[in-house]
């Protein structure tokens, strides 16, 4: 139930990237004509209205109901519009305080739809998000305002977005739910190091689970696509609580069940959004707070008697090479981006460039850029830089150049057969510190960029800029 002006009224996001209301007269003549019984309603039926629009949407053979068509779609889409914004205003309640963003920072994402009414005839392929979701709407499946909630939850960037800033989209049944025994082995194992112990315990507890809740919910035709996996029920929790003491022998009560479940799933969502982000839990890359690193070098150089100098010149060999190798990374994903620019347009090439060096090098906000390289809002300037793109690809070209020199490196302090044996190890490491870099670049993205070059990565992203004139070509 709801007022009938939402299928009138469009929310957009006008050319500085705020939230609009722009009422669309074609829309309310064609819902006023076809609906007067519901203009005045303070509620509505929705399921009623949107039966009989999607009936035009679909009859649009005859030439002479093309024009009714188009303006039921629009109504429609004016409903999805409501449904994004309401969405992104409860995700930004929900965790936009804690976890460092707006609504406003997520509409760019979903609000895609301009409001206009086109001719279906003139329509490419490319369409709005709003368009998409109508689209794919099955009415015979979900309603509406549930199936626009389910994929601006599922949208891909936006989804990227909120694991940048920390926020991982799942309940924590549906975690446990999809995750493998052996994957959270190797999770447990690698990258939380827990003991042998450790992991067998959390294997246990989640093959239980597996076997009672997962079994219970596909013989209920329960794990159907849109059904949420919710709480396991009392009864469930004591059923699994049983298996673990007929597998293991161990005493588990129902309610340690469950706070064991919520700790499990609380760890591999913690894990997915590290990999699935790039921000892992890491250390400085200065000296004295780089224990965590020594201490899985200290892996390579375990069998022989090292000393402090052994150590520190180690440890001076291994920042000289991330350097080498930052830089590298770096000058190959810029230059091949530029190429691919390029190749598509000239203007957007020198906008990419001086939007590159204003931001890395002048500490220029995403307003202050496009008023600089002739854009008229902040979110096209985000779309122009693409920096979680473009940072993802330097940082995998810098962990494959980096692993090579610093097993290079590594082979002066250890023998070649425990180097083999430790490989894995060396590379989680590496993965680790590169992931603290790049995290302080997220994070300084969040804050004013009033100080030019305020991290690593920004030093030499400017100096590579600086070094081959790019930043004289704009």
């Amino acid at each position: 139930m709801g007022t009938a002006s939402k299928y009138w009224k469009q929310i957009k996001i006008n050319s500085s990237g705020s939230r609009q209301i722009l009422e669309i007269t074609e829309a309310k003549q064609f819902f006023t004509l076809n609906f007067p019984e519901y203009v005045t309603d303070s509620d509505i039926s929705d399921i009623n209205i949107q039966r009989k629009l999607l009936a035009w949407v679909q009859d649009n053979s005859d030439t002479n109901l093309e024009r009714d068509s188009l303006l039921a779609e629009r109504c429609l889409l004016c409903f999805i519009s409501w449904q994004i914004d309401r969405i992104c205003q409860q995700l930004a309640a929900n965790f936009g305080k804690n976890y460092g963003f707006t609504s406003q920072n997520l509409f760019p994402y979903v609000l895609t739809d301009d409001g206009r009414i086109s001719s279906q005839k003139n329509q490419t392929s490319c369409c709005s998000f709003a368009q998409e979701i109508l689209q794919s709407f099955n009415p015979n499946q979900s309603n509406l305002a549930s199936w626009a909630t389910r994929k601006v939850k599922q949208h891909p960037e936006l989804n990227s977005f909120l694991l940048e800033c920390g926020v991982y989209l799942i309940s924590d049944w549906a975690i446990l739910n999809d995750t493998p025994a052996k994957q959270l082995e190797k999770i447990f194992s690698v990258f939380y190091n827990f003991t042998a112990f450790e992991t067998r315990e959390s294997i246990d507890i989640l093959s239980s689970y597996h076997a009672i809740y997962r079994a219970q919910r596909r013989q209920k035709s329960l794990s159907m696509t849109g059904r949420k996996c919710l709480q396991p029920t009392t009864e469930q929790l004591e059923q699994i609580s049983q298996l673990i003491k007929t597998k293991t022998g161990k005493n588990i009560s129902s309610k340690q069940v469950l706070t064991k479940l919520q700790c499990l799933a609380s760890q591999v969502r913690e894990y997915r959004i590290s990999v699935r982000s790039g921000s892992l839990p890491t250390i400085p890359l200065d000296t004295s707070n780089h224990k965590s690193l020594e201490n899985q070098i200290s892996l390579v150089q375990e069998q022989e008697a090292d000393t402090m100098d052994e150590q520190n010149e180690f440890l001076s060999d291994y920042r000289k090479q991330f350097l080498l190798s930052l830089d590298d990374a770096i000058a190959k994903v810029t230059d091949t981006w530029l190429q691919l620019l390029k190749r598509r347009k000239k203007q957007k090439l020198e906008q990419f460039i001086q939007a590159l060096h204003l931001y890395h090098c002048q500490g220029k906000s995403m307003t202050e850029i496009a008023q600089n390289v002739g854009l008229k809002a902040q979110y096209q300037v985000t779309r122009l830089l693409k920096l979680k793109s473009f940072r993802a690809d330097i940082r995998q070209e810098l962990l494959i150049s980096l692993r090579g020199r610093i097993l290079d490196i590594a082979q002066d302090y250890a023998d070649p057969q425990h180097l083999k044996t430790i490989d894995k190890k060396i590379e989680v490491a590496l993965d680790e510190q590169i992931n603290r870099v790049f995290q302080e670049v997220e994070s300084e993205g969040y804050k004013s960029q009033s100080s030019p070059q305020a991290n690593l990565f920004a030093q030499r992203v400017c100096h590579h800029l600086d070094r081959f004139g790019y930043c004289n070509l704009s």
